[in-house]
């Protein structure tokens, strides 16, 4: 129950004492990059008066309150808000993300549920708006623009235009439109894309992007059609690019990139920008266990460079600002009481927590309850065709001898680009591949009826086996890569039985499994039991050579059929090529 403003004003005038008095903090000024030290008093949900401590280390004016702690030693900093991030990718639902992250200093987060979306549609995106009410964490909702990211070059299990964004634009909780992820679509003007847009701009919310390696014309483009932000930007030159252009960055380490030291270099160019945020946008369960949330971006801002005050700033009142919440974001008079207390700038360990003035973290521990309000939708959501091994060979456009094939080329940072590869062909079927190359398939798990698209891909790293998921970003149809047909074939069996997640199998064994059964995505399971399977899993894919660089084994395949990243992606319906929005012949002769 909120405070009455009365109450709060009284206690600011002191003429009433505060609920909760912190005293003696190294205070981190978001509003004027500073640190210095001062007495925090509380009344209620809210902050109610500062008392800076002057030079001779007394404070400006004397708190009283019914309860004081003292904060000797340790710094204080408002509740971090995360500004992207897509909770089913640390696989489990709102209410345990909540508790994770929540041991971290999030207070705050903007979350896009494409990826439940592009399974259950309308109701997918729904269920995670209830289940997100009354947690701790302050769950801000944008609604999917990418069901499908692209229409006609891949599918999933619905589609959403501007109706659809317009009816999920009236929940409760909802702060924008989420990444706009088909950018030549909205740099052409297509009709979908525009119109998806236009909704955003009628609601008066922001329209979130997702634009890597847009620059130029083509950026310009991006941003005049009202999409205004990023955290795909992968170069400085990039980042620096976008930010003179007025886009807002928001600076990511994610499990799948890190991009912080990028962000530095460019924030050396232009130290004074406004336009910075922070986000973890794809953050997997162990790595959150081991590394922490929103507190290891900041820290690794921090070893980059940035001045720590500054970093905070974009990790918590810039946040806030980007999504129209005046009231967070900051530790001032009127405030909402959300309050970190970390051991030190250069190790950003939480020790404290206060949620609206509300001990919910204590000694890095979770005090509090957390539980969701609603029941998550558990049917099977694996819809496959029939299949045998047959179903994951590729079929040649001759019988017999040697021809070209299309490739898929993992190269730096997460990008994909086109080669060329000469294969033998026996009995009208291509194979054996060459080391350093496995077959790829995707197949659609939504009821789409038909038989996986089957093609080649380089610098994945498996020798033998295969390894499979229906976590692959964002249709989430079912993808694997794998040396043996029969291992692809158990691991689709697999896959299906438990309803979804990752599966990895060698010699007709299976070696582990991750089971989601939440959509094929999460599992109502907490972080902590999620986590040490997703580890042991990475470690028996890496055993069979399973090492995609900057990427965990477990999520190597995550990317490989989003046709909205360049160059070249795999969708059910064949090869992508990203830019021109056409798909690519398997047999270029042919």
């Amino acid at each position: 129950m909120a405070t009455p403003r009365e109450h709060v004003v009284s206690a600011a005038r002191g003429d009433q004492p505060m609920d909760l008095v912190v005293r003696n903090v190294d205070l981190v000024n978001v509003f004027t990059a500073e640190i210095y030290k001062a007495d925090l008093g509380i009344k209620g949900d809210r902050y109610a008066a500062v008392a800076r401590y002057d030079d001779d280390g007394t404070p400006a004016f004397d708190l009283q309150g019914f309860r004081e702690i003292d904060g000797t030693g340790k710094v204080a900093m408002p509740g971090f808000v995360d500004a992207h991030v897509h909770v089913e990718s640390m696989m489990v639902p709102p209410e345990q993300f909540a508790k994770a992250v929540l041991r971290n200093g999030t207070t705050a987060a903007t979350i896009d549920p494409h990826e439940i979306a592009n399974v259950l549609g309308v109701d997918g995106v729904t269920y995670m708006v209830e289940a997100s009410v009354g947690l701790p964490v302050r769950i801000w909702t944008t609604v999917p623009s990418c069901v499908p990211p692209v229409p006609g070059l891949e599918t999933s299990g619905a589609e959403f235009g501007p109706a659809e964004i317009d009816q999920l634009l009236r929940l409760p909780g909802v702060v924008g439109i989420a990444e706009v992820m088909d950018y030549p679509g909205v740099i052409n003007h297509h009709a979908r894309m525009a119109g998806i847009v236009q909704v955003g701009l009628d609601h008066h919310v922001v329209n979130e992007g997702h634009a890597p390696r847009v620059s130029g014309r083509w950026l310009q483009a991006y941003l005049a059609a009202g999409v205004n932000s990023d955290h795909e930007s992968r170069w400085w030159e990039e980042i620096l690019e976008k930010l003179r252009a007025g886009m807002v960055i928001h600076i990511r380490d994610s499990s799948f990139g890190h991009y912080v030291g990028e962000a530095a270099k460019a924030w050396e160019q232009v130290p004074h920008a406004v336009n910075l945020t922070m986000c973890t946008d794809d953050i997997e369960p162990d790595d959150v266990l081991k590394r922490g949330h929103m507190n290891r971006v900041v820290r690794l801002a921090i070893e980059a460079g940035i001045p720590a005050p500054l970093a905070i700033r974009y990790a918590t009142l810039n946040g806030a600002l980007r999504y129209r919440n005046y009231e967070l974001g900051a530790i001032g008079p009127g405030y909402l009481a959300d309050l970190v207390l970390v051991d030190s700038l250069e190790r950003m360990q939480v020790q404290e927590v206060y949620v609206e003035g509300r001990h919910v973290v204590s000694a890095g521990e979770l005090i509090v309850p957390i539980e969701s309000r609603v029941a998550p939708p558990m049917q099977n959501t694996m819809r496959l065709p029939d299949l045998t091994e047959e179903s994951f060979a590729i079929r040649a456009p001759i019988h017999e001898g040697e021809v070209d094939i299309t490739t898929i080329e993992a190269s730096e940072r997460g990008m994909t680009v086109a080669g060329k590869l000469r294969v033998p062909v026996r009995d009208g079927i291509v194979g054996p591949l060459p080391d350093g190359y496995c077959h790829v398939s995707v197949t659609g798990r939504h009821g789409q009826g038909r038989p996986p698209f089957v093609g080649v891909l380089g610098g994945l790293g498996i020798r033998s086996g295969a390894h499979g998921t229906t976590v692959a970003h964002d249709s989430h149809n079912m993808v694997i890569a794998g040396v043996s047909p029969s291992d692809m074939l158990l691991v689709a069996r697999t896959l299906a039985q438990q309803g979804g997640g990752f599966a990895l199998a060698n010699g007709g064994q299976v070696l582990a499994t991750v089971a989601l059964p939440l959509a094929g995505l999460m599992t109502p399971e907490p972080v902590e039991a999620v986590g040490p399977r997703v580890e042991a899993y990475n470690e028996l894919a890496l055993g069979l050579g399973i090492n995609p660089g900057t990427r965990s084994a477990i999520l190597s395949l995550a990317g490989i059929a989003l046709p909205v990243i360049p160059e070249v992606k795999i969708t059910d319906l064949g090869l992508v090529h990203v830019t021109s929005q056409t798909l690519l012949p398997l047999f270029p002769a042919a």
